[in-house]
């Protein structure tokens, strides 16, 4: 599998990324497509109105990383099954390094919040099918998807990346993960 990566970002007033791409009902309608929804603690139903967890910041660096994958590895999936297997690789090898770099810049910014391309905190599998709270509810971030931001629309407007989507079962040509960090100053 070749690939290459490339980061992005661009930086916002928080007050304008709400106003301009928060719709909580609209968005949510989406996520109950999900096969997903209700899962994981990080997606919703949740029990918190999920404006209150992007309110009361002043600022969003909103980061996109593009994996970009060659045409010999697009070409050597044979099957929708080889395509999703072959990304879901690739951004697990990726979010590896993104995720740790997300932990820290939330550690060097006193009362910022980083919004996650998902939950990856519990390998043996997420609690919430059992019941059961989360095992670490201080740790659990969010995605900008699951409170409402359209990051479609986001990316688009403010990074200039078409999201892709693959319609026929094929690896698209690059899958792009949307992070953010919401801070306080």
């Amino acid at each position: 599998m070749n690939y290459t990566v490339t980061n992005k970002q661009v930086t916002i007033a928080a007050d304008e990324l709400i106003a301009r791409y928060r719709d909580v009902e609209r968005i949510r309608q989406y996520c109950l497509q999900c096969p997903g929804y209700g899962k994981t603690w990080n997606c919703p139903p949740f029990d918190f109105d999920p404006r209150t967890v992007s309110d009361g910041f002043k600022t969003v660096i909103l980061m996109a990383t593009t994996i970009e994958f060659d045409k010999a590895t697009r070409a050597a999936c044979k099957s929708p099954e080889e395509s999703a297997a072959v990304g879901r690789q690739a951004m697990e090898q990726e979010w590896e390094t993104l995720l740790p770099r997300l932990h820290e810049m939330e550690r060097e910014t006193p009362g910022s919040r980083c919004f996650t391309f998902r939950c990856s905190l519990c390998p043996e599998g997420c609690t919430r099918p059992e019941g059961l709270p989360c095992r670490y509810p201080e740790l659990l971030r969010h995605s900008l998807e699951s409170v409402g931001f359209d990051i479609e629309a986001m990316t688009r407007d403010l990074l200039g990346i078409t999201l892709e989507w693959s319609t026929d079962g094929s690896l698209s040509r690059h899958i792009t993960l949307i992070t953010a960090l919401f801070t306080k100053n």
